[in-house]
């Protein structure tokens, strides 16, 4: 055995409740758990041995949902309406950010999320290989690498929500062949997993749509879509498909509404649409901090889970809710949920653990390997000082209030140690294989000019946080 975390508490989601081990240990063979369970039973002799008192550990947080090539653009475009969000908010100085900056931006956004164990994530962007490379592997985490299939033109003069955009089939199959590449590429690696990511049905034309299906079901792949995220989409699928027709509805024509779907978002589909994709045993992910901030509504976290689907959360994009702290995600899940049901019971912090843990695993579709401590899985582990002041005082009796403590006040900071597959990857709250401070240096530097050079396409854009500036408020 290479490693042992002894006399800790731990959670490991596994059996019943939170599997909860008041005095356990947990050891590594290579990239696997090699035991799991009371300190007592362990008879291992493991090469190093770390001192787990005080420490809660537990299977690493999987954030299903992210792009974090827009960290670099934090603070760009938030407290504006949803119809300006994208095109007058966050447009204007995206498109003024070059592949270096959007590597940038990944690199912040990978640690931002690792230190606050996060061990998985899936990344959605377009020529998602680059950020594989230059952020995710030089940190050692896990990734499932959904690359952006987008066939909308580049240079489209802005058009009305009921106009259709007009599509560039090459633009598409580009799109699509850097995905196949990317499963070639990744076909034996065991930290990275690819999948179609179809960017929302108003974006990606029919018969391309027909052929990800097609591929995906003959190859057991999986297909990440936005789906009904807003009333733009939900007009131009009305404008190109009839004004009778839904996401949720073309996704069964063409046949992506299955069980290798990864919907997200979906605040836009009816009950009945929702009742459809969970029937048809398709996987939801819900962007809390997200979607509160740029649409002002509840994602269905609670409604998934209640209709048995495998539910998991993202974090989605820096520019809107402001970052990548999955703990700070936990919170905001379960908050929003409580008070969209005016329910304190509707979301509780056990669930939000298990959401945050196995039903990431579920959602990626890799279950089989993280999601719990179990012996034989992944050694993706993540520690928690119980004795730092976001968390502490936690009792264990009568109950563990470290449970709720995590969920409702625990700060990233609380974070000690994350290991993937083995590798501990964050030490003492340090984070390994990049130089975080030269990350946040350039990744400022870049933003300076990004933001100089798309001054006046911002401005030319008027969106309210124009005038919030001129005020003197921003």
């Amino acid at each position: 055995m290479d490693r042992a975390i002894e006399n800790t508490t731990l959670l490991t989601l596994a059996g019943e409740g939170l599997g909860i081990v008041d005095d356990g240990t947990i050891a590594f063979d290579g990239a696997d758990i090699a035991y799991v369970g009371p300190a007592h039973e362990f008879d291992g002799a493991p090469e190093r041995r770390i001192d787990g008192t005080d420490l809660v550990t537990m299977p690493g947080l999987v954030d299903a949902h992210r792009h974090t090539s827009h960290t670099l653009l934090r603070g760009a475009a938030q407290d504006l309406p949803e119809i300006e969000w994208m095109t007058d908010g966050l447009g204007p100085v995206s498109r003024h950010a070059d592949v270096e900056d959007r590597i940038a931006g990944a690199r912040l956004g990978a640690i931002e999320g690792l230190l606050s164990g996060v061990t998985t994530v899936c990344e959605y962007a377009g020529e998602v290989g680059d950020l594989v490379e230059s952020a995710y592997r030089p940190l050692g985490a896990r990734v499932v690498a959904t690359e952006t299939i987008n066939a909308v033109v580049d240079d489209r003069e802005e058009r009305g929500a009921r106009e259709p955009y007009a599509f560039d089939p090459e633009k598409g199959g580009a799109a699509l062949d850097r995905a196949e590449a990317l499963f070639d590429q990744y076909q034996d690696d065991p930290l990275v997993t690819p999948a179609y990511g179809p960017q929302a049905l108003d974006m990606v034309p029919r018969d391309l749509l027909e052929t990800v299906a097609e591929r995906a079901g003959d190859h057991g792949r999986d297909v990440h879509v936005h789906v009904a995220q807003g009333r733009r989409e939900r007009l131009q699928v009305q404008a190109r498909y009839g004004e009778d027709a839904s996401t949720v509805g073309v996704l069964d024509d063409v046949g992506l509404l299955s069980d290798r779907l990864v919907a997200v978002h979906c605040h836009d589909a009816t009950t009945a649409e929702r009742a459809r994709i969970a029937d048809a045993d398709a996987r939801f992910v819900g962007c809390p901090s997200s979607i509160g901030a740029i649409d002002g509504v509840v994602p269905p976290v609670v409604e998934f889970l209640e209709r048995g689907a495998p539910t998991a959360l993202g974090t989605d994009q820096a520019p809107g809710p402001g970052g990548h702290d999955f703990l700070r995600e936990l919170r905001t899940a379960a908050m929003l949920a409580k008070t969209d049901a005016a329910d304190p019971t509707a979301f509780p912090a056990w669930r939000a653990l298990e959401v945050g843990t196995t039903g990431g695993a579920r959602v990626l579709g890799l279950d089989d390997l993280i999601g719990t401590l179990e012996e034989g899985k992944a050694a993706d582990v993540i520690t928690i000082d119980a004795t730092h002041s976001s968390l502490a005082p936690t009792v264990q009796a009568p109950f563990h209030t470290a449970v709720p403590n995590l969920v409702y006040s625990a700060s990233r900071g609380a974070v000690r140690d994350v290991f993937v597959a083995g590798e501990r990857v964050v030490e003492d709250g340090e984070v390994q294989g990049l130089d975080g401070e030269s990350v946040v240096d350039e990744a400022r530097e870049r933003a300076e000019r990004v933001f100089r050079e798309a001054a006046d396409d911002w401005r030319a854009a008027g969106s309210e946080l124009v005038d919030a500036a001129d005020d003197g408020r921003l």
